[in-house]
């Protein structure tokens, strides 16, 4: 079993006596409730445990950390560490790893992803020793899990098509649907490839639950089929296949009493007639949407799913607000926000048996963060319906509150899981090197003891001096990294900035501008979204930079409304998808031109940014004909302005860090204009970037 090699049926008969015990005991556990003392075990205790061998009473504590992992952490990791004691050493290394599996399942479930992964990549560098194909696609699967939830997709998918890889060479097709539906989930919940990827693996998991005749996993999966097919906005035709699916989804899960995915499939259906829907003119029926909400939220009540019942009354709300039921909406969402206060209970009832339910467990919880920011999103809507404009910037403030928090969750786990992932790696080498110090060292010994005793201090020395001197570099390098992190993010997100586009979005809802505060607030969100998604990365599409730019110049006229004009040109030879750049390296010398050039000039400015090819490179000029840089500091001098920008200097650091990366570098040039008669007429940044392809 699990590759073990069981000497004579003794054993056997002694290890199912076991876990018959095992399995009584757990039923004890169970109905007694997750609560367990938290304590190592004493002598009396350990005498009560499974003999007289050792690995008897391995797999009995194994057993109970493995039954505890999704209920109670600490318990689960407490028996885990006993049972790792007697694995590591009575057993086998095969033991150590499950026991470090389940010590990553009780962090995972705990939603501690660094210290799981930590877990998970030490059983993974024992259990890829071994044929253990099962386990290995069990782990990969659960490595795939955590990095879904931190917005890895790219990773995410590498894991899963690992785990894919496993399965299928140990010829275990159980587990098959488990990866499908995260794959599947996963191309529909980022941008990491085209939506049409996740209708192949829902194809994948229909075909499957048909091949095995299996209705409940049939039914889940004619479900997912919809909803991916909803998720795609090509065509009334892709729509009305989502409608399709969903209603055969529909008919099996009402056959089968199934009342939670009867209360999804309402809810993906109420989506489908939603007049927010991208082809409303074609579906939009907003009566019809209600019916659906309707009976998706009288399913969620008889189920008790407080998630389910906030997601169907926060849509109902909206659909109060677009028809001007206001007090009918401020109801729906006053339930809803109770709804998201009860705790979270998990349940599993529309998941199929052959499921792994780790992924959707976790996956619950963040839907349900999201739900909250939603609710307060729509509470927004409603104070600006009513024209109460200082609620309305109350709400606005919580749901930045709230979405952020999500945000920032997601940006410091995977902060944390890079560096759990840098350390497994630096901890492979160094065990790499050890053994080829010591090899060399057997050599030389091999020759004379003099030698061997000169050549093995003086290595050993020379580690120390090279381990500390690398350690001093690594601790200075990502100490600098994360101040220059911080002061570009910084200077992107400029505090100035920031107030004045919450002061103009005030100003639009005072004056009740809804629209303009709208489109505005749309903006401003994704201008923030982006620069944060980006500030984590080394390089970015071109495309995605301009559009930036471009986004950040909309909202900047606004505020300097009549001040200025701007044109970005692109050369048609530049392919914007695949070729990469450094991220916001114009951005701060595009706000110079707007802050210290065309603000202080009479006449309308322009501001021209253009991006063509020179040999092996990208140039990005930024040119103004606004005042000068001399000009702009000699009048904000004498009006004692103390707006001062760190462009210059955070960029020529970031450059000279960029450049001990690349061999050819990065090129950065500032030339103050002159007209005809000596005079200041604009300045000019232009950078030489070497062309980097995906």
């Amino acid at each position: 079993m699990n590759g073990r090699q069981f000497k004579d049926i003794s054993f056997n008969m002694r290890k199912t006596i076991i876990l018959l015990l095992l399995i009584f005991f757990s039923l004890l556990l169970k109905a007694a409730g997750p609560k367990i003392v938290s304590h190592p075990i004493s002598d009396s205790q350990e005498k009560l445990l499974p003999g007289p061998g050792k690995e008897n009473q391995f797999i009995f504590l194994n057993g109970i950390a493995s039954y505890y992992a999704p209920l109670n952490f600490d318990s689960a990791i407490m028996y885990a560490s006993q049972a790792l004691r007697y694995a590591t050493i009575h057993t086998n290394s095969f033991d150590v790893a499950l026991v470090k599996v389940n010590i990553g399942n009780a962090y995972y479930f705990k939603r501690d992803f660094k210290n799981a992964l930590v877990s998970y990549l030490s059983a993974q560098s024992i259990l890829e020793k071994g044929p253990y194909f099962t386990e290995l696609g069990e782990l990969c699967l659960m490595l795939g899990h955590i990095n879904f939830f931190i917005m890895r997709g790219e990773k995410a998918i590498s894991y899963y098509r690992k785990a894919l890889g496993y399965f299928q060479a140990a010829n275990n097709e159980t587990s098959l649907p488990a990866v499908y539906d995260a794959m599947g989930l996963t191309f529909c919940f980022s941008d990491y490839t085209p939506a049409d990827s996740a209708l192949i693996y829902g194809y994948k998991l229909l075909n499957y639950s048909r091949k095995l005749n299996n209705r409940p996993l049939e039914a889940y999966a004619l479900m997912v089929v919809g909803m991916f097919y909803l998720d795609e906005t090509k065509s009334v035709f892709i729509k009305r296949k989502a409608l399709a699916y969903s209603d055969s989804a529909l008919k099996m899960a009402t056959g089968m009493n199934n009342d939670e995915l009867i209360s999804l499939i309402n809810c993906n259906l109420g989506g489908y007639y939603d007049k927010s829907s991208p082809l409303s003119e074609y579906t939009g029926d907003r009566a019809l949407a209600r019916t659906y909400y309707d009976k998706a939220y009288a399913v969620a009540r008889k189920t008790g799913s407080s998630y389910l019942q906030s997601r169907f009354l926060n849509y109902l709300a909206w659909i109060d607000i677009e028809e001007g039921k206001y007090d009918a909406a401020e109801k729906d969402l006053d339930i809803s926000e109770s709804r998201l206060n009860d705790p979270i209970r998990f349940s599993n009832q529309y998941i199929p048996v052959a499921f792994n339910d780790p992924f959707h467990k976790i996956f619950q919880y963040y839907l349900t963060q999201q739900q909250r920011a939603d609710m307060y999103q729509f509470r927004f809507q409603l104070a600006m319906a009513r024209g109460e404009s200082g609620k309305a910037v109350e709400y606005l403030q919580l749901y930045y509150v709230s979405r952020d928090s999500i945000n920032a969750s997601q940006q410091g786990r995977q902060l944390e899981l890079l560096m759990a992932e840098d350390e497994a790696g630096n901890q492979s080498q160094k065990i790499r090197k050890l053994a080829q110090d010591n090899e060399l060292n057997r050599l030389k010994f091999s020759r004379t003891r003099f030698i061997f005793i000169s050549s093995g201090a003086g290595v050993a020395l020379l580690s120390v001096i090279l381990l500390l001197f690398f350690q001093r570099r690594r601790l200075m390098a990502e100490r600098r990294s994360v101040l220059m992190e911080q002061r570009l993010l910084r200077a992107q997100m400029n505090p100035h900035f920031i107030f004045n586009s919450l002061a103009s979005i005030q100003n639009f809802v005072i004056n009740e501008n809804p629209d303009q505060a709208s489109i505005y607030l749309s903006r401003f969100s994704q201008l923030v979204r982006n620069i944060l998604d980006n500030s984590t990365e080394e390089y970015v599409p071109l495309e995605k930079e301009i559009l930036i730019i471009e986004n950040y110049l909309e909202l900047q006229k606004v505020r300097y409304a009549g001040k200025f004009e701007y044109s970005i040109s692109v050369d048609e030879m530049i392919d914007l998808e695949n070729i990469l750049i450094p991220p916001m390296l114009a951005q701060p010398f595009i706000e110079n031109a707007i802050e210290h050039g065309v603000r202080h000039k009479e006449a309308m400015g322009h501001i021209d940014i253009r991006f063509h090819p020179e040999k092996g490179f990208i140039r990005i000029e930024v040119r103004d004909d606004g005042i000068g840089r001399e000009k702009a500091h000699e009048i904000e001098s004498k009006q004692k302005i103390r707006h001062r920008s760190m462009a210059i200097s955070i960029t020529r650091d970031r450059l000279e860090i960029l450049n001990k990366k690349l061999k050819k570098k990065i090129r950065m040039e500032i030339t103050d204009l002159k007209d005809g008669s000596g005079q200041a007429c604009g300045t000019r940044v232009e950078f030489g970037i070497p062309m980097v392809l995906r």
